[in-house]
């Protein structure tokens, strides 16, 4: 594997755990916020984090080779070359994809955990769990969900991002 191609690889890699926390965490709380505040600001708001959002994720996974040629990640090596063994990029994502769902799932367990605890505390107590807590909990189950799904399907995963152009 050269070292363009490992950078690239990284970079996709990277996208891909920015995607998973962005959709999961920045725009839940983005739309949160909206709901709170109904006015043109949060709907202005949301829309420039969504646009800021997708950009940004167009150029990391699909835009990878020009990123290594803008900040020049492959230049001044002394050997072109890395030796990972008999691993292959397919490897790598598989690997990545495993890590990724592992974060969301370690990230998600204890917060998902405490909201189970205060509906059920909530309940027996007599007063309600409030929506913006209840939206939370959907969110770390969503979490929890998509992580599972991650470490169970890599191979899936590393299927759908190993065929493409590394340009």
């Amino acid at each position: 594997m050269t070292k363009r191609d490992f950078f690239i690889a990284a970079i996709r890699i990277f996208g891909l755990l920015s995607i998973v926390t962005s959709v999961f965490t920045t725009i839940p709380s983005s739309i949160s916020y909206m709901f709170m505040h109904i006015d043109a600001y949060s709907i202005v708001w949301l829309t420039l984090v969504i646009v800021i959002l997708v950009g940004l994720f167009v150029l990391l996974i699909f835009k990878s080779g020009s990123v290594v040629n803008l900040l020049k990640l492959d230049k001044g090596f002394d050997d072109d070359r890395i030796d990972f063994g008999n691993l292959s990029s397919s490897d790598i994502v598989k690997f990545a994809t495993f890590i990724i769902g592992g974060f969301l799932i370690i990230e998600n367990i204890s917060p998902f955990l405490n909201h189970i605890f205060f509906a059920f505390k909530g309940t027996v107590s007599g007063e309600s769990y409030q929506k913006p807590e209840y939206f939370q909990w959907a969110i770390c189950s969503l979490n929890l969900i998509v992580g599972y799904l991650l470490i169970t399907n890599y191979s899936f995963v590393a299927k759908l991002f190993g065929n493409r152009n590394p340009n």
